[in-house]
C-alpha cells in the first residue's frame, strides 16, 4: 500500500473540486461556443468557424484531462505525496490547457470576426501565472501538512492502545 493507493481515496473531497472544474473548463467554452454558433453564425468567416470547432475540441480534450487530475487532487488527504503529484499535474496541464484552448484555437480570429478585438494571448499568460501560484501553494500545503499526515499514519499503524 503506498501513498497512490485507491484504498486511500475519499471521493466525496474530489466531486466538489472536479464539479467546479468542469464547469469553468469544459462547460463555459462549450456555452460560448453555442452562443458564438448561433448569435454570429453569419459572421464568422471560414478560418472562424474552423477556429471556434478547434477551440471546443480542445476545450472538451484538455478540460477533461484537468477534470480529472483535479478530481484525483481533491480526493487524496493533505500531506501526501499523491495530492501533491495530482495538484502540481493539474496546474501544470492548466498551464497547457490555456495556452493551447486560448492561442493555438485562433480563438482570437473568432472574436475578431464577432467584432470583438481581445488579446487571448494575455489572457492565457493571465491564467499561466495564476496556475503557477496555485502549484506552489500546493507545494506549500504539501510541506505544511506533510507531518501531520506522517503522524496520523503512524498512529493508524501502530493500533489502538499503542504507546509507539
Amino acid at each position: 500500500m503506498g501513498e497512490f493507493s485507491l484504498k486511500d481515496l475519499k471521493v466525496e473531497g474530489g466531486v466538489i473540486v472536479a464539479g467546479v472544474a468542469a464547469g469553468l473548463l469544459i462547460a463555459v467554452p462549450f456555452v460560448l461556443s453555442y452562443l458564438i454558433r448561433n448569435r454570429f453564425a453569419g459572421s464568422l468567416t471560414p478560418h472562424g468557424v474552423h477556429a471556434l470547432s478547434a477551440f471546443l475540441l480542445y476545450a472538451l480534450i484538455f478540460g477533461a484531462v484537468v477534470t480529472l487530475t483535479i478530481f484525483l487532487y481533491g480526493c487524496y488527504q493533505k500531506g501526501t505525496r499523491s495530492r501533491l503529484f495530482f495538484g502540481i499535474a493539474s496546474g501544470a496541464i492548466i498551464v497547457i490547457y490555456s495556452f493551447v484552448v486560448l492561442v493555438k484555437s485562433g480563438l482570437t480570429s473568432v472574436l475578431s470576426d464577432i467584432g470583438l478585438r481581445l488579446d487571448t494571448t494575455f489572457a492565457a499568460l493571465m491564467v499561466i501565472y495564476a496556475s503557477v501560484v496555485v502549484m506552489f501553494s500546493v507545494g506549500g500545503e504539501y510541506i505544511a501538512s506533510r507531518r501531520k499526515w506522517q503522524d496520523s499514519v503512524g498512529a493508524a499503524q501502530a493500533g489502538p492502545g499503542s504507546t509507539r
